[in-house]
């Protein structure tokens, strides 16, 4: 198979460019048959992995980051031949990778994998709101989740420290943590009402740089995770911030989770909504809108790793 490399040099905060060489040469000595092109911009990304296919590759490798390959899937989903997926971890989180089985994801083990070429395919997701949409491929968060993320995004200008950026904004946001209103259902049948703190729904169960935020999330059965945390004290999430890291949160009495092919949040009048996508801020939402989040089953046929 001739594959195409989509290279993000800038994926985790540009640390991606010095590991790029050694990983050219670790795809060659593999025997792995490819081109590479260059990407700056999510756009670029998008319109390389949509031509993929005309240009006679019958797959495609992201060297990134997950939001490199957030939108090369983006664009590979909506295809009716679409080539197979892979990754090549040189981000700072690799959250996706991780959900389909790399753990831990590093950049030897996805070139043995693409060498073996072991598939499956796997789900994704489309968010609809009222007057848009987008895909995604990983993770959904609205609320606390979309904020640290948002706050974080701003500080990593001045702080590029990475992974500990996003931990730090999240201890600092904790310490006087909002909170929103709204109504959620899962596949029509409403199953929480009231104040929340964060919601997050996942394809994948780790986001984040390596938490699970909706830890029961399987990759390819077809439904979304969705775990919705109630207010509690910056007290409260300190003492039980292990359980974002060990799969146990949604165990949390204070948390409630469901299961299912929609889910739909309706925030309460006056109230706002922050929606984030696979690490990206996407809209703001205010008065008496809402957002589905759709399961797309079997969206993508990926490496995974081989068989032992």
């Amino acid at each position: 198979m001739n594959w195409l490399v989509i290279v993000n040099k800038k994926a985790g905060g540009s640390s991606a460019g010095k590991l790029w060489s050694s990983t050219e040469l670790s795809l060659k000595k593999t025997g792995i048959s490819f081109t590479a092109k260059f990407t700056e911009a999510p756009a670029q990304t998008r319109l390389l992995a949509s031509n993929a296919v005309n240009l006679g590759f019958g797959g495609i490798i992201v060297f990134g980051g997950d939001g490199t390959v957030s939108d090369a899937a983006a664009a590979v989903s909506p295809m009716d031949k679409k080539p197979l997926l892979a990754f090549l971890p040189a981000g700072s989180g690799n959250d996706w990778i991780r959900s389909v089985g790399f753990n831990p994801a590093t950049i030897d083990s996805c070139i043995k994998a693409i060498a073996s070429q072991n598939t499956r395919l796997v789900d994704a997701g489309i968010c609809k709101w009222p007057g848009g949409s987008r895909f995604f491929l990983n993770s959904a968060g609205v609320g606390f989740d979309a904020l640290v993320l948002e706050r974080a995004l701003i500080s990593r200008r001045f702080l590029p420290l990475g992974r500990l950026n996003y931990l730090l904004t999240l201890a600092v946001s904790a310490l006087f943590p909002p909170h929103w209103r709204a109504t959620f259902f899962c596949d029509g049948i409403p199953f929480y009402k009231g104040d929340y703190l964060t919601l997050t729904t996942g394809v994948g169960k780790y986001s984040g740089g390596g938490m699970q935020l909706s830890p029961l999330s399987i990759s390819d059965d077809g439904l979304l995770d969705s775990v919705i945390l109630s207010p509690v004290s910056f007290f409260t999430i300190a003492k039980n911030i292990t359980k974002i890291f060990d799969g146990t949160l949604h165990k949390a009495k204070w948390a409630t989770s469901a299961q299912g092919s929609v889910i739909r949040i309706e925030p309460a009048r006056g109230s706002s909504l922050v929606l984030e996508l696979d690490g990206e801020i996407v809209i703001h939402i205010t008065n008496s809108d809402y957002i589905e989040l759709i399961s797309r089953p079997n969206d993508l046929r990926v490496i995974i790793p081989p068989v032992v």
